[in-house]
Parts: C-alpha cells; sequence; structure tokens
C-alpha cells in the first residue's frame, strides 16, 4: 500500500464481470488488483457522497484511502456482502463522523447535507439527458427538498441501495426510510410541472 491504491496496476477485464461476492472474496483472499478495480470504480460516487456529508475535500479524500487501506489490511476478517457500494458508503461515513467527532443526524430542516461544493447526485440521476434546462429544472427542484430528503434520494437512486440499505446507512429505521422517500417522491410528483421528464425516472418503484 506504501504507493496508494490509486496507483496499483488494475486488470479491469478479468473482473468486470464478476458479481459483487465473488469480487470481495477475491479481496478477502489477498487479490490486490481486485481491490484496486474497485477503488476505480467506487471511487467517484463515494467521494460524491462524502462531500455531502462534510464539505472538506481533504477530510473527505483521506477518509476515502483509509477505507481502502482498513479493507486491505483487515482482509482475512472481511465479511462477506452482496452490495460492496453499501458496505463502502456505510464505511466511509462512519470515518467521515470519527474525524469531525460527532454524529450526523440531521433535522429536516437542517441544510448540511447539500451545503458542499461536489459533482450534483441529480447530474448522475438524469445520466445522459442533454437537455440542460431540464437538468437545471430537477437540480432546482431537488434542492428545495429537506437534506434527509434528499439524502434518501441520493442514496436509494444515484446509488441504486435497497431501502433496508439506505435505512442503515441514514441511522433510521426502514419505517422511517420509507416516509421520507415517499414525502421526497411526493413533493417531486407534485412540482411535475417543473420536471415533468423526472417522472419517469421516478415513476412509481419510489419505495421499493
Amino acid at each position: 500500500m506504501s504507493n496508494g491504491i490509486e496507483h496499483m496496476i488494475g486488470a479491469g477485464g478479468i473482473y468486470a464481470g464478476l458479481p459483487d461476492r465473488d469480487l470481495w472474496n477475491k479481496v478477502k483472499e489477498g487479490d490486490r488488483a481486485a481491490l484496486d478495480y474497485i477503488y476505480r470504480q467506487h471511487f467517484r460516487p463515494l467521494y460524491g457522497y462524502g462531500m455531502k456529508v462534510h464539505a472538506d475535500e481533504t477530510l473527505v479524500q483521506d477518509a476515502i484511502h483509509d477505507v481502502f487501506v482498513s479493507i486491505w489490511q483487515g482482509r482475512n476478517g472481511l465479511s462477506a456482502t452482496d452490495s460492496i457500494r453499501f458496505y463502502l458508503l456505510s464505511s466511509l461515513k462512519r470515518r467521515i463522523l470519527r474525524h469531525i467527532g460527532k454524529q450526523f443526524v440531521l433535522p429536516d430542516d437542517d441544510g448540511a447535507f447539500y451545503d458542499a461544493p461536489s459533482a450534483s447526485p441529480e447530474d448522475e440521476l438524469i445520466g445522459k439527458q442533454s437537455d440542460q434546462q431540464r437538468r437545471a429544472r430537477l437540480a432546482g427542484v431537488m434542492a428545495e427538498l429537506p437534506p434527509r430528503q434528499q439524502e434518501v434520494l441520493y442514496l436509494r437512486y444515484y446509488h441504486g441501495l435497497d431501502t433496508r440499505e439506505t435505512a442503515d446507512i441514514m441511522s433510521l429505521s426502514v419505517n422511517s426510510a420509507y416516509v421520507l422517500l415517499s414525502k421526497a417522491l411526493k413533493y417531486l410528483k407534485d412540482n411535475s410541472d417543473k420536471i415533468v421528464f423526472a417522472l419517469a425516472f421516478f415513476g412509481n418503484g419510489g419505495t421499493g
């Protein structure tokens, strides 16, 4: 690890088709290139989420690095996982909170979650959408949501976590996560005159 995980030589083609559980097992078996592949695949979303948790670029980058160092050093004791993204997001959030020395518990009117200079998750939600005006509309409406509702959408859709995983990262009960998600989706639908195109993305799959 002395040269940094980001400098390890990976072989993405070998790992690209592997289920998360199998890829994780390769790390547990001591395959550093597998860990490098995971790093390259997940760094950008981890960084984006980390900057939402705490807007300190150096702290977030250090925390991400520490997560991967910890994974490698403790690989023999890693538990199995079917969702590497969930494992990494959970680990990153805990490490950031440890760094800043406080619990990240936001009331619905707290602005901390979205007050960060990171790449907008709305850009990722829209994907290759070329209509800049539509993109701006969705970003504007998303910004009107309370921070915890933004976070539940961000984790549930941008990161593709299920509701139970989302609840775990946010330190909520599953029912509370459902409630937050329902409120957020209702707000988007109630404002569909501003973001008609967004409904095609959110559809009826909001609380699965």
